[in-house]
Formats: structure tokens, C-alpha cells, sequence
């Protein structure tokens, strides 16, 4: 192939890319051919655009040289100071990318930047051209934003995360006596029936426990502690729910199953250059903790206060406000840093100390320590993320917080004046959105009380707003789509089949038809696939009028079926019976209408495999 160095200056992108065609020996000619894929797409969208040619010269050899760092790090670097230049309102070049003198952008992507911001002071512009290259250019640059890297890079990520952890927890201080007082007076006003139950529904998550049990071995290790109730049980009513079964079970030769007091600290997947730390929970622990978690949702909802400011089971109020507030301006999005890290003991004992019963079987529920690595680390957090009661307690606890920044200490409060206040603010878990005149005493408050605000993914001002996965600008969603799989990986692994799959549809109906097309290479290697609407269970390509192959009619079941790829997850040999059986029973009622024998066999969590069935065409 001849070298696409000596690319001439006046070659235009489409010459570039038909005299200088890929080779499959290329060692990253997957990462190249979506490079491409999505220039040729800036360049249909913008046919007047210079220097495109050159751009994918410089992010080849780039590329070359750098390898899948330069796209999954230093590319994003480039994408974060365009969305603080959007929000600031002057683009400042982070290093490592060379700019012309005298100008503020950078030489890469210059022609869609020049649309963006003026070259020469900075400053965003603010029109329809403006908003389609911040869509473009964000496309670009955070493209690989989640996709995984290499092995030893993962073990590197996994030592920050975790040190991350363990040094937020150190960090943690007392609240101050006034504030303390004055959460515990705004928090009194509301979740007045929080205590006020009699029994609560315990259950398990599809997340793995400390001793490691498989899904049905759980309800295994909860019966053999109604034989000696713990208190914890006690605590949600299983004193008198269950203790009838106890000399039954005695009987049966169910005996107490050993159980851990100490969780473990895992990471998962969060972006290229980050991952999240997750508790796995003693089996005992996270049982009542979604009795708790499920109790505290249900009461939120209820409360004509907080039923304001948290939706818990959908992002969309505050999708809704970022847009509106990246047009009007008059919505801030403010984000919290290691939010769960940061969240302390003494400001969820000071947030429910006026509902003493919750309260109490929520610390008993609380697994107080964590093995980091190879030593125990005892906790002056509430709970990591792995506790199932974290995320609606962190939402309460930062809603109260923003309730009390906007209510002066020396105020006669009342639930009118608190239902009014409510509607400034959304919370959803540590994304928070606030009316841009409540924002400075928010931001004093949130630091006042040991927690953290994340200074780059949060916008004030300029007409870029962030939240909730949805990012804004002037009105518009400009939300990219990501690569979570590596190409080179979908022959051999389901689960990244499945995803470039999701990662092709999505680009198409965004208009990139290109890098659709290049995905859609790449898995048409693998399997052949008929083209489905989003309703269709079975795997296909999407189109934008929704349209799908029938194939044929099922004169039994009355429809017009094709036949594709089904996901199916992978089962392992999990049985349980007797009390067991029957406590998974009163629990989750419905698991035997999907599935029948889900009493021997369990599906493996992160495994799939792909099954062609005959399902409906649409």
C-alpha cells in the first residue's frame, strides 16, 4: 500500500480514500476503517469542509504511533476541553495537539472546529452549523470513550480505582453541629410514614454475594438463618413472618450456612480511562438491603415532597431539564465526584435520624467493612456501590442537602414551602440538576459536608448541560455513540457481537451511515443478519422507516415470523427444593411463568450465547 503520508495537500477526503484502500494485514485496520467511516460521514454532512484529507493522515499516523491509547485517551482529552470550551465560552487547546500561530484551535479536525469556535478569539458560536459540528466532532472524539483496552492498562486502572476508594475514605470528616441540626429539622417534614411497616419483602439482586453463592444457593443460605433468626431479619418483620418454619426447618437438617461479615471490593467497566468500584455484599446483608432499598422507593414516591425532586426508576425529568437548561441557561447540572465514596455514616445517620426504626435496620443491614486487596478496611462511608440500599439513599441524601441550601438556617419551614422549593431541583442518583440562582449555596453546602463536586462534568454556564447519559447543546442533543467491543473481538466473544450490533444501529439512525456501514462489514463476517424493526426480539440491522423481512406465517401462533439470532443466556446446574423452593416462591412468584426450571438451573451472569429462532417479524 503506498504510504498515505504523501497525501497532497489538495486531495480532497473521497480521493484520499479510494487511492489509498486498507489492507487487512494492517495492524489496526479495524480502528482505521471506522476512522474513515466516520470522516466520510463529517464530510457528507459538511461538503464544504477543508481538511479532512489531512485529518485522517495525522489521525492514522497518530494512531500508528501512539496505538488505541490516542484514541480511547488523548482523543477524549481533546473532546472534554470542547465541552468546557462550550461551557466557558473560550476553547483553550490542551496539550498535545499542535495549533497554527495565532489561532486557539487545534490543526486536527481545524475544519469542523473553525464551525464551532471563532479560530482566533475562542469564543463558541451560536448556530444551526455551530450545533452539527459540536455533534460531529463530539462523535469523533469520544467514539472510543468506553471501549476496553489492553490487559496490563485494565490492571493499572484497577490499582487507581481502588485506591480511589480506600483514600476517599480516609478523607472523611464530621459535619458540622448547625448543619447537622438543620438537616435533621428539614428532614423531619418529610418521609413521615418511613417507619411505619410491618413486614418488608426481602430479595436477592442478579449481582454476585461474598460467599459466593449461585443464584439459587441464596435462598439456600437465607432459610438456614431463619432457624436462629437474625436480628437483621428481625428488624424487616421475618420474626413473625417466618417463625413458624423454624422447627420444620430444624427438622429437615437445615443448618445456619456460614456467612460473611466483610464485603469485597471489585471494579467493573466505567470508560477507557476509569473504572467503578462495586461492593459484593454478604449474601444476609444484600437480602435485607433490597427489602430496605425497594421500602425507601416506595415512600419517596409517596412523599409529596421528595416525589418532586426523585424519580428513581427513570432518567428522563432530567434528561429533559439538561436540554431546556443548554437553551435557556437557567439549569445548572451539577455532578458529584466518587459521590458513593464520599456519602458518610454521619450524614445518613443525621438525614433519617428522625425515622429511628428504618434507620436502625439500615446500619444492621450496612456491612461495616471491605477487603481492599489483601487487608480489611473498616468503613466511615455508608455502604460502596454494591449495597443495594446506595443509590436511593444517596438520592434522598443529596436531595435534603439541596433542600437545605435553599432554606436559611433561622426559616419557619412548612411542607408548602418545602413542595414549593422542590420544584428547582431533580436528583437522580449523584447527578443533580438545580435552577442556576440556587447553585452557589448548593455548592457550598455539598463541600460543607465532606462531599465533592466533579469541576468537568459539571456546567453553569455558556449553552452546554450534561446529565443523566444525555448531553445538550443550545437545545439539541448532541449525545455521541460509543464502542464498547473491540471489531477484532465479535467473532469469538456473543457479547460483542451483540454489542457492535446495538453500536452500528445506533449510528445509522444518527445518520452515520458510513460507520454503520463499516460495523456491519465486520459482523456480516461473523453471521449473516435480515434487517428488523426495534420491536423484534431477534438481532438485526434497524432502518430509519422501521421496516423488516417476513420470511414466513405461523399458521399456529397467527404472525409473520423471521428467522434470526436470539441472545440466550448461558445456564448452569443450580437446584434447590423443599423450604427453599417454597421461601424463592412467596418471594418472586412469577419466576416460574418465564421461566420453567429455574429451580435446577440458573443463568450465568455476563455470559450469553446466540440461537436461531423463528420470532416475530415485527
Amino acid at each position: 500500500m503506498k504510504s498515505l503520508t504523501r497525501v497532497k495537500r489538495v486531495s480532497s477526503l473521497s480521493e484520499v480514500l479510494i487511492q489509498y484502500p486498507l489492507k487487512k494485514s494492517d495492524k489496526f485496520f479495524s480502528h482505521k476503517s471506522i476512522l474513515r467511516g466516520l470522516l466520510a460521514d463529517a464530510n457528507r454532512f459538511l461538503p464544504g469542509c477543508v481538511g479532512l484529507a489531512r485529518d485522517l493522515v495525522t489521525l492514522e499516523a497518530r494512531l500508528e504511533h501512539e496505538g488505541l491509547c490516542f484514541l480511547a485517551v488523548s482523543l477524549v482529552q481533546l473532546g472534554k476541553a470542547l465541552d468546557k470550551g462550550l461551557a466557558d465560552e473560550y476553547f483553550a487547546c490542551p496539550q498535545g495537539f499542535a495549533r497554527r500561530p495565532g489561532m486557539k484551535i487545534p490543526q486536527l479536525l481545524e475544519g469542523i472546529f473553525c464551525i464551532v469556535f471563532d479560530p482566533i478569539t475562542g469564543e463558541p458560536y451560536r448556530t444551526r452549523d455551530a450545533i452539527l459540528g459540536v455533534s460531529l466532532l463530539r462523535q469523533i472524539l469520544f467514539f472510543w470513550r468506553k471501549c476496553a483496552l489492553t490487559p496490563v492498562r485494565q490492571e493499572l486502572l484497577e490499582k487507581r480505582a481502588k485506591h480511589t476508594f480506600t483514600k476517599c475514605d480516609e478523607e472523611i470528616q464530621s459535619i458540622a453541629p448547625f448543619r447537622r441540626d438543620h438537616i435533621s429539622r428539614i428532614s423531619s417534614l418529610v418521609l413521615g410514614r418511613l417507619d411505619d411497616f410491618q413486614e418488608l419483602l426481602g430479595g436477592h439482586g442478579p449481582g454476585a454475594v461474598a460467599e459466593g453463592h449461585m443464584t439459587n444457593q441464596k435462598w439456600n443460605a437465607i432459610m438456614s438463618h431463619l432457624v436462629d433468626l437474625d436480628d437483621r431479619l428481625e428488624m424487616i418483620g421475618y420474626d413473625t413472618a417466618y417463625g413458624l418454619y423454624r422447627d420444620r426447618l430444624i427438622e429437615n437438617g437445615i443448618s445456619n450456612i456460614p456467612t460473611s461479615d466483610c464485603a469485597r471490593l471489585v471494579t467493573v467497566p466505567k470508560t477507557s480511562n476509569s473504572l467503578r468500584t462495586i461492593t459484593v455484599e454478604p449474601v444476609l446483608n444484600q437480602f435485607v438491603q433490597q427489602a430496605l432499598n425497594a421500602h425507601l422507593r416506595n415512600e419517596i414516591a409517596r412523599c409529596s415532597v421528595m416525589s418532586r425532586m426523585l424519580t428513581l426508576n427513570s432518567q428522563h425529568p432530567n434528561q429533559i431539564l439538561a436540554v431546556e437548561g443548554s437553551l435557556t441557561g437557567d439549569w445548572v447540572t451539577v455532578d458529584l465526584s466518587s459521590a458513593s465514596d464520599r456519602l458518610s455514616t454521619e450524614l445518613v445517620e443525621t438525614a433519617f435520624a428522625n425515622r429511628p426504626r428504618y434507620l436502625s435496620a439500615l446500619l444492621k443491614s450496612r456491612t461495616p467493612s471491605v477487603e481492599v486487596g489483601d487487608r480489611s478496611l473498616l468503613l466511615k462511608k455508608f455502604a460502596g456501590m454494591g449495597n443495594a440500599t446506595t443509590f436511593p439513599v444517596q438520592s434522598y441524601c443529596f436531595a435534603l442537602i439541596a433542600l437545605c441550601s435553599m432554606i436559611h438556617t433561622h426559616e419557619v419551614v412548612s411542607i408548602k414551602k418545602l413542595e414549593a422549593l422542590a420544584s428547582n431541583v431533580r436528583v437522580f442518583g449523584d447527578d443533580i440538576i438545580i435552577r442556576k440562582e440556587h447553585y452557589p449555596a448548593l455548592a457550598a453546602w455539598i463541600e460543607s459536608v465532606g462531599l465533592k463536586i466533579n469541576r468537568e462534568k459539571t456546567f453553569s454556564t455558556g449553552n452546554f448541560r450534561e446529565s443523566c447519559g444525555v448531553d445538550a447543546y443550545l437545545g439539541h442533543t448532541v449525545t455521541p455513540v460509543y464502542l464498547r467491543h473491540d471489531p477484532e473481538t465479535i467473532a469469538t466473544d456473543a457479547s460483542s457481537f451483540v454489542g457492535t450490533l446495538s453500536t452500528s444501529n445506533q449510528l445509522w439512525m444518527g445518520g452515520m451511515y458510513t460507520t454503520a456501514d463499516v460495523l456491519k462489514s465486520f459482523l456480516d463476517k461473523v453471521r449473516t443478519l435480515p434487517i428488523v424493526n426495534k420491536e423484534c426480539p431477534g438481532l438485526g440491522y434497524h432502518n430509519r422507516y422501521d421496516l423488516c423481512e417476513r420470511q414466513r406465517w405461523s399458521r399456529t401462533l397467527h404472525r409473520y415470523e423471521v428467522r434470526t439470532y436470539v441472545p440466550v443466556a448461558v445456564r448452569r446446574h443450580d437446584e434447590i427444593d423443599g423450604y427453599a423452593a417454597l421461601f424463592k416462591f412467596f418471594h418472586s412468584p412469577c419466576s416460574g411463568e418465564f421461566d420453567p426450571t429455574h429451580l435446577k438451573q440458573s443463568a450465568r451472569r455476563f455470559s450469553i450465547s446466540l440461537r436461531k429462532r423463528w420470532v416475530p417479524a415485527g
